[in-house]
């Protein structure tokens, strides 16, 4: 074997262990957490009431999928509705106030509002306003996120390169076609950045939600828990949340990356500097 063909298959060999190492690496993230935690607890002889075992905590989850399935899905559905629902809305406005100063201006103050709003204190008004139905978490969960959405999906509508810009207009596009071919795609990154975040905040707002208005969800499943002091179901429900959210974060991320393969940022992910 001449040493040409011996070093492209090392090379090989070492960019599938990489691929490897990257793929395991969140399962060997959450397992050395976990088992710091197991380790403290065995080791300082903490009481379980103020902090169990991981080990019997999943235990716990084991014996019980369905409750867990069930009271997740709840969650989840409600998480994801407003999740879905800030995205849509953000980019709607953050359209508006990109292409008219006079909305960016007018809207503005609004957003600043909805970011400084006590939310919880909003829950028996939408109680009032939607009874006890899926809205009322819906919309926590959505105000939970919106401002982040549309704050980026601002950001990434305006930063487009002035080059191209001019390029566009040059060619007599119209605004429509600015909009579609390079102030969307320019936005991505900052949309699918805003993501990331907004997954924990839309499972915190119907989370929220939950304590107060629903018989439903891992938020009540935990209020049930802290108020009759079952402690494996209470860091059950917080167990299963956080399994929730870096799941939806790691999909995110294989989206990101399968959508933004032009993008730079993806470039420097898959190819870092050595």
């Amino acid at each position: 074997m001449s040493k040409t063909n011996h070093s492209a298959r090392l090379t090989t060999n070492m960019q599938r262990a990489r691929k490897l190492l990257l793929l395991i690496a969140p399962l060997m993230g959450v397992t050395v957490f976990l088992v710091s935690w197991e380790v403290y607890v065995r080791v300082s002889g903490i009481r379980p009431l103020i902090l169990p075992r991981p080990s019997v905590v999943i235990g716990h989850i084991v014996e019980h999928p369905a409750f867990y399935w069930k009271h997740g899905s709840f969650t989840l559905l409600e998480a994801s509705a407003g999740f879905f629902l800030a995205f849509f809305v953000a980019v709607f406005v953050a359209t508006l106030m990109v292409h008219s100063e006079f909305m960016q201006r007018a809207t503005m103050p609004v957003v600043v509002i909805v970011q400084s709003m006590p939310v919880v204190v909003l829950l028996p008004l939408f109680l009032l306003w939607f009874g006890f139905s899926p809205w009322p978490k819906i919309i926590t969960a959505m105000l939970f996120t919106w401002v982040p959405f549309v704050t980026n999906a601002l950001t990434g509508l305006r930063s487009v390169d002035t080059s191209t810009h001019e390029l566009f207009k040059s060619v007599n596009a119209t605004r429509w076609e600015i909009y579609w071919r390079l102030r969307i795609p320019n936005s991505l990154p900052y949309l699918f950045s805003a993501g990331r975040v907004c997954v924990g905040l839309a499972l915190m707002g119907a989370v929220v939600a939950e304590f107060f208005l629903s018989k439903d969800g891992l938020g009540h499943t935990a209020y049930v828990a802290y108020s009759r002091l079952l402690v494996e179901q209470l860091w059950g429900s917080v167990i299963v949340l956080a399994f929730m959210g870096v799941t939806i974060v790691l999909l995110l991320n294989a989206v990101e990356q399968k959508m933004l393969y032009w993008h730079p940022s993806q470039h420097e992910r898959n190819h870092p500097a050595k």
